[in-house]
């Protein structure tokens, strides 16, 4: 049967981009003139597009002005992020590698939901070594919703994939926002609390598992080829 696993980036797969957030202020001051912007609570599992549109409504920035500087908003944010990442290193969260080579021996397609943008999303899997197991996903450019992106996922796996029922699809992320996202669309959500977020908080957003960090690749591997029979 036909399986589909769709993952986020940050804090599931890697950790170590806090200057992702740094790029994107700098594209903030830059277009917009917004030197020290008011930090938004929680952002954890947001679109890039809906912190850069939240910071700039924060600082009472009109809707119009906010559109006509979000494509160079954007580049910036990605060319300030590409020449950081040259000099800093990400770290590949444990059970990763493992996970995904046992995926990828199952003939398993893997996808990608993530709030980055998709040009710096490649970056920091490239960066790493894990671009070579994924071929498509949902990115945060012009998204403001955690849901539109796994629908985003799902249509993009379409193309090379066809269609695959929802109930052999999994979302494992590490935010309540990607578990509430993977709800949204009606898949299976796996919460890992290798974030912010205990394996409670996880629960309590409505995972349908929750796992301590992906480590235990034999218990995933069996949710994942026989929970859904």
């Amino acid at each position: 049967m036909d399986r589909l696993v769709l993952f986020d980036i940050d804090k599931t797969l890697l950790v170590g981009s806090r200057f992702h957030y740094n790029a994107l202020k700098n594209a903030l001051s830059e277009v917009y003139g917004i030197e020290y912007p008011k930090s938004i609570i929680n952002m954890q599992g947001m679109t890039d597009l809906k912190i850069i549109c939240t910071t700039l409504s924060m600082e009472n920035i009109d809707l119009k002005t906010i559109k006509n500087g979000l494509d160079e908003c954007m580049e910036l944010m990605y060319q300030n992020y590409k020449i950081t990442l040259q000099k800093n290193e990400l770290t590949v969260l444990d059970g990763v590698n493992q996970l995904l080579e046992d995926l990828k021996h199952h003939r398993i397609p893997v996808g990608l939901v993530t709030g980055n943008m998709q040009a710096i999303a490649w970056l920091k899997l490239e960066k790493v070594g894990l671009d070579q197991y994924f071929q498509f996903g949902g990115f945060g450019d012009r998204v403001l919703k955690r849901s539109e992106l796994v629908k985003n996922a799902i249509k993009d796996s379409q193309k090379t994939l066809g269609l695959i029922d929802k109930k052999n699809i999994f979302l494992i992320g590490d935010t309540p926002r990607d578990i509430i996202g993977g709800q949204k669309c009606d898949v299976n959500t796996i919460g890992v609390a290798t974030g912010d977020f205990s394996v409670e908080e996880l629960f309590t957003a409505g995972a349908d598992y929750v796992i301590e960090d992906l480590k235990d690749t034999m218990r995933i591997m069996n949710i994942i080829l026989n929970s859904s029979d």
